[in-house]
């Protein structure tokens, strides 16, 4: 097994894979393919009795996630 370094460069590998992601298209939505099923994410609205905390955040990461893996 490979062992891993001491030290990361997190630039290095974020442009590594950013650049990766943009060779196979993963930024683009094409409106008129109708190849792929539409899929939707009915997003609740937020609770308007309390201050916005990290759990909020949370909630929307699991959104995010999710809709950015179904447009892989």
């Amino acid at each position: 097994m490979k062992a891993l370094p001491k030290r990361c460069n997190i630039l290095e590998i974020e442009l590594k894979w950013q650049k990766k992601w943009e060779e196979m298209g993963i930024y683009r939505f094409d409106w008129e393919d109708t190849t792929r099923p539409t899929f939707s994410i009915d997003t609740p609205p937020p609770y308007p009795s309390g201050d916005f905390h990290m759990g909020n955040v949370l909630n929307w990461t699991y959104f995010d996630i999710l809709a950015r893996y179904k447009r892989m």
